[in-house]
């Protein structure tokens, strides 16, 4: 076990060891290429939203108690991580981020009759229901398309990173919005840091935007090498809700101007209390990552006191038949900083918001004057 135990302690509650706590096991990226951008804020959020949860947790006569593994980024890592969880009974697993961990988690969490709550984008095997993803791509990208045809653009690339599911189900999300589809599309790999070919290739195709379907730091050091190269200065630049403040670490001021989908854009002029209670906990702003991490944890406490109050005791069952209703609470909405709706399918609806990148990298709805 990489983390800690998070201890909330209520006063009695549904037996989940000898605490009567019930255990919650948090599958995270800590280590790794994803936990910068989605591992450690999601945490970090999730921890948040516990933390304020516990005076209700204690009127409601329940304590929740959060095991850790460290996925590492890598599926054999998740996988012998969710193991370690299913061992201490744990009757629900929430899995930060990527398609390929949550892909491998869910059959397994399916057969063990444990509820998933997984960030993964791509559709997850769910033959006893208990997957559910709480990441929305096709809402938010397919408007970015839009979005792109009504602001007149007509011939429209995409650098794409082939060989991870979440970013091709992203740029055909994309695809659908747009009248004619992609002019020019680029495959790259996730590992590619040389973008010369790709580069002289959406020169050659005359594009006037391009979508950027890669990981954050590769769309980073995209924009540098766009910049570099010149012949770029009147293409529109686009990302995906994968793009995070590591994009703007690589790219620095390069990357103003530069636009992408997010759950939720942080900065601006009124910041909220979650963006204050975070900042102050962890001394940076939040990225969409610590706020759905804080959006589901505030779902998974409503879903663990409405399987308490339902059942009296709290399994993988409870919790996978309340969690739409719990996602959807008025605990929830009272709480949670974004509309987020997990669905009894296992899927996830969430408009979202177009953002870009202000001085010092902080995020601001795009048009803004952040």
């Amino acid at each position: 076990m990489v983390a800690a135990l998070l201890a909330l302690t209520g006063c009695g509650g549904p037996a989940g060891d000898d605490s009567g706590a019930v255990r919650i096991g948090l599958l995270a990226n800590l280590t790794g290429d994803a936990a910068m951008s989605f591992g450690k804020p999601f945490e970090q959020g999730f921890e948040l939203a516990l933390q304020e949860a516990e005076p209700i947790l204690a009127e409601s006569n329940v304590s929740i108690e959060v095991l850790t593994e460290d996925a590492k980024s890598a599926v054999p890592s998740a996988v012998t991580g969710y193991n370690k969880l299913r061992q201490q009974n744990v009757p629900l697993v929430v899995q930060d981020s990527q398609s390929p961990l949550g892909q491998a988690v869910a059959p397994l969490a399916n057969d063990d009759r444990i509820t998933l709550v997984s960030g993964a984008g791509s559709a997850l095997e769910n033959s006893g229901g208990f997957s559910f993803r709480f990441t929305d791509l096709t809402t938010p990208t397919v408007s970015v398309g839009g979005r792109l045809a009504q602001e007149g653009h007509k011939r429209i690339g995409l650098v794409v990173a082939g060989d991870n599911p979440s970013f091709t189900t992203l740029a055909d999300a994309t695809e659908k919005g747009l009248p004619t589809g992609f002019a020019s599309r680029q495959e790259v790999s996730s590992q590619d840091t040389d973008f010369s070919a790709v580069l002289a290739n959406l020169r050659r195709d005359q594009l006037d935007a391009v979508v950027l379907s890669v990981l954050p730091a590769q769309a980073g050091n995209l924009i540098l090498q766009m910049k570099h190269a010149g012949e770029f200065e009147n293409v529109k630049l686009v990302g995906t809700v994968a793009i995070s403040g590591e994009t703007y670490t690589v790219a620095r001021d390069s990357a103003r101007g530069f636009e992408f989908p997010q759950v939720w854009a942080p900065g601006g002029p009124n910041p909220s209390q979650f963006e204050r209670s975070y900042t102050e906990k962890f001394g940076e702003i939040p990225t969409a990552y610590g706020a759905l991490g804080y959006q589901v944890g505030w779902t998974t406490v409503a879903a663990v006191i409405q399987a308490t109050g339902k059942n009296g005791t709290v399994d993988g069952s409870a919790l996978r038949d309340v969690l739409p209703a719990a996602s959807t609470s008025d605990l929830v909405r009272e709480h949670g900083i974004l509309g987020l709706e997990m669905t009894a399918d296992g899927l996830a609806i969430s408009s979202g918001v177009m953002a870009t990148f202000a001085d010092g990298g902080s995020m601001v709805l795009a048009g803004s004057d952040g």
